[in-house]
């Protein structure tokens, strides 16, 4: 019992409830224990999964990092905020002053396979006497085992009923430590921090805890002997943000290095890292790589071919331009001067010669042109050459600051291309794998979704395209295969966000720590747990014209315009507006912005499918998850799980598929049980269409009822008096 033992549980358990530094009970309820990090098998992943996740953690721990040590800009009477306050030192540069991520060669890219755990916190009391006592180790405690199982208890006659303390102190910092009587203090004469236990005036050194305050944060020792107080409550101080601020520290700052009484259960002792991204392995590589810093104009061109805006003519002087000087492109040039020069040629000779060779002439223009098509094509395909095009200022902006304004998770840039890789490698793709579509439109049924008889299977479509035409749903269908790879990092404790605000007075800066290192591969390296599943979903895709219809009679002062072949995600990507990781910086407005609303829309939809699968399927709210893609109107809702898919989602649609589609179109569908906050508000609760954090990808952030049927008043984001209409009022038309 000297040593953490090991414990297996599901990957995602593994990786979230059961992550190393993660406090829990087992089965039974007997004896709390902290998971421990443990060597387990490396993962070997496509280099684009293991981009995206080192990605992901940069521009997170850099959003985190920016936030905590900005957290005090405002007030300049308040202490200067360090940065190993804000992040754990290994995502610091060697100057310990900014932030920089952790490499591919101090990471281990590992399974959830197993952890390890070893009984904490080591304080115990006992329930009839109160004597206190705690350890250090676990072999020191295994060595009092022995003397504790006989100590005759003053207040019982028998031995100490002894129970394990389920109260801990935690810190902003990461940081946790057992009660004891005594503390963590700063010793400026040895100028390193002193762990000093406390001993009564009287000389005795031994302690019960008085338990009779309500609030576990009053509660105090006294002295076992003259049962003197050794404070008027326990209080406690963080050792490592002690070592930080190390000789700056004084009584000013006492306010950053106390901590918290928490029982070990509570939320606030740990929060998970963790992110996901749909996991296209090798898959549409070429859309993906549009995505790098470097590939701006690429990126530039992808959105205005996929939302209808006007692109000039290549002209020949751009091509040389574009391939003069390039050894990779002298092949690609020389084809594409000898097609121009054959087109030249071709056109005046059509243009002088007689009807009979006119018409041999004009074959041989088409095969030119081809050809000269598909070089362009391959061009601007490697980036070589990029087209002319104008983009709106407020797109051009978005487009320039995307990295900066909005986290990866809600880019709708990034959302953009992943959507069309979405639709290149599942939802326009008709051949088949191991026998079924990867998609299947719930109008266009296959012989898995579709009843027995041919006329069936026409009277479920026409019932279904009547029921989606009613939501507002432009094409609704089953993904067999959503492929996502989930992974975690790190955590923070007493608050999910980098800041804790108005703490005792001022602002904290809260710690992102990386899990703490393994030993692998003869050498030291932080865990990071990566999942891959492939489970059903399903895609829903709603009507641009209705959307647009519904925009308009919001009455928001940025509400775009589209003209000539646009399509609605152009205006959408024009207006996004700032998205941070946490949505820590939206604000309250009387000109709220539509993009704020396009997002609302598609997360209130989302939870609405959502509660209904939920009831429909059989599956716990909890094993389901959502992806939206604000641009193309579209979203996700996803079987979340490694375990084996039953097909519980393609069940659910051929038991009750149009049953669940009518039961949303309901008035009840949008109605809730607890009144205020939903109805008279504008907001959402867990009686409507709210779901556990852990199944929603914005913390059940812009969210409400009343963009969906509009019984009540407008979002929190919206500040102007009176309704609106829902967008259901607008489908019903």
């Amino acid at each position: 019992m000297t040593k953490a033992k090991t414990m297996s549980r599901s990957r995602n358990q593994i990786a979230s409830s059961y992550a190393p530094e993660s406090f829990f009970t087992f089965e039974g309820g007997s004896g709390a224990c902290i998971a421990r990090s443990v060597p387990t098998e490396a993962i070997d992943l496509a280099d684009a999964t293991e981009a995206q996740i080192f990605e992901r953690i940069n521009e997170l721990g850099r959003a985190w990092f920016d936030a905590g040590m900005s957290c005090r800009d405002d007030d300049i009477t308040q202490a200067r905020v360090m940065a190993p306050q804000c992040v754990d030192s290994k995502m610091l540069d060697n100057t310990r002053s900014d932030f920089q991520a952790p490499g591919i060669d101090r990471v281990h890219l590992c399974r959830p396979s197993q952890m390890g755990y070893t009984p904490a916190p080591l304080s115990f009391v006992c329930r009839a006497c109160r004597l206190f006592r705690d350890f250090s180790s676990l072999r020191e405690f295994d060595k009092a085992i022995p003397a504790l199982s006989a100590l005759k208890c003053r207040d019982f006659d028998g031995p100490c009923d002894w129970e394990q303390l389920d109260v801990i102190f935690v810190h902003w910092s990461g940081g946790w430590v057992q009660p004891f009587p005594g503390q963590y203090q700063w010793d400026a004469v040895e100028n390193k921090v002193a762990k000093r236990r406390s001993k009564c005036v009287c000389g005795n050194e031994e302690f019960r805890l008085n338990r009779k305050a309500a609030g576990i944060g009053d509660w105090f020792f006294e002295c076992a002997k003259c049962n003197k107080p050794l404070s008027t409550k326990w209080r406690q101080n963080d050792e490592e943000s002690l070592r930080i601020i190390g000789p700056a520290f004084t009584e000013l700052r006492r306010t950053e290095v106390s901590m918290q009484a928490a029982p070990y259960r509570a939320s606030s002792v740990y929060y998970i890292k963790q992110d996901l991204f749909i996991d296209f392995k090798d898959g549409g590589r070429d859309l993906l790589l549009r995505l790098r810093p470097d590939r701006q104009d690429s990126l530039r061109d992808f959105v205005a071919a996929q939302y209808g805006f006007g692109i000039s003519e290549i002209t020949d002087v751009e091509v040389e331009a574009a391939c003069y000087g390039r050894e990779d492109c002298v092949k690609d040039l020389l084809e594409y001067q000898g097609a121009s020069s054959s087109i030249k040629a071709g056109e005046m000779i059509a243009a002088t010669g007689d009807a009979s060779m006119r018409a041999s002439i004009l074959g041989m223009l088409s095969t030119m042109y081809d050809a000269r098509k598909r070089i362009v094509a391959d061009l601007r395909r490697r980036a070589i050459l990029v087209p002319k095009l104008s983009l709106p200022p407020s797109l051009e902006l978005c487009l320039q600051q995307r990295q900066t304004l909005f986290a990866s998770k809600f880019d709708p840039f990034r959302l953009s291309i992943e959507h069309a890789t979405l639709e290149a490698t599942r939802l326009a793709v008709e051949s088949r794998l191991h026998g079924k579509k990867p998609y299947v439109s719930f109008t266009r049924l296959d012989e898995d979704l579709a009843p027995d008889t041919t006329v069936e299977r026409d009277l479920l479509q026409a019932e279904t395209l009547q029921d989606l035409a009613k939501l507002g749903i432009a094409d609704m269908g089953l993904i067999r295969e959503f492929d996502l790879c989930r992974f975690s990092f790190g955590y923070s404790r007493m608050e999910s966000g980098p800041v804790l605000h108005d703490k005792r007075g001022m602002n904290m800066p809260v710690r992102l720590n990386l899990f703490p290192p393994v030993t692998y591969d003869s050498g030291s390296k932080n865990p990071i747990y990566v999942v891959q599943q492939g489970n059903e979903a399903l895609y829903v895709r709603l009507k641009p014209e209705v959307v647009l219809e519904w925009l308009n009679g919001l009455g928001c002062a940025d509400m775009f315009t589209l003209h000539g072949t646009e399509k609605v995600g152009a205006g959408v990507l024009g207006a996004a507006q700032r998205m941070t990781p946490f949505l820590d910086k939206m604000t309250e407005s009387d000109q709220p912005p539509v993009y704020f609303y396009i997002y609302t829309l598609l997360h209130s939809f989302s939870h609405l499918l959502m509660k209904h699968m939920s009831e429909y399927s059989g599956l716990d709210m909890s094993s389901l998850g959502e992806y939206l893609f604000p641009a193309d109107l579209a979203f996700v809702v996803y079987r979340n799980g490694t375990t084996m898919d039953l097909g519980n989602l393609s069940a659910m649609w051929r038991n009750s598929g149009t049953a669940m589609l009518q039961a949303m179109l309901s008035t009840k569908a949008t109605q809730c049980g607890t009144g205020s906050l939903c109805s008279h508000r504008g907001g959402s609760c867990p009686d409507c269409i709210m779901v556990p954090e852990t199944s929603c990808l914005a913390g059940n952030k812009l969210l409400s009822r009343s963009v969906l049927r509009g019984t009540g008043k407008r979002p929190k984001f919206d500040l102007r008096p009176g309704g609106i209409r829902g967008f259901f009022e607008y489908t019903a038309q």
